[in-house]
């Protein structure tokens, strides 16, 4: 048996009133639940499948303003590699 810490993982998360100004601004918008009950469904699934790994999962809010200012900022499409750095660069901010 190891010592070893539980490894972090984020996971993005939505607010149910961000959720269609979300969807809207995605270029891979084809890529999200069609409705915020679908995608919560399915994000509390891998969020529980991750801690049954043994992993640290953190919900990372993606707020709209935010994300798109975060997207300019580092001159990105808003799509999942955005989504997936956002919510990596927020991660390592919030880590003991």
């Amino acid at each position: 048996m190891t010592n070893e810490p539980a490894r972090r993982i984020g996971l993005p998360w939505y607010r149910r009133e961000d959720y269609p100004r979300i969807r809207e601004m995605m270029a891979d918008r084809h890529n999200l639940a069609p409705t915020y009950e679908s995608w919560l469904a399915a994000a509390e699934n891998n969020e529980e499948v991750g801690r049954q790994a043994g992993l640290h999962v953190s919900r990372i809010l993606i707020e709209p303003e935010a994300f798109a200012r975060w997207c300019a900022k580092k001159n990105v499409e808003p799509d999942s590699a955005a989504r997936r750095d956002y919510v990596a660069e927020k991660s390592s901010e919030n880590a003991p």
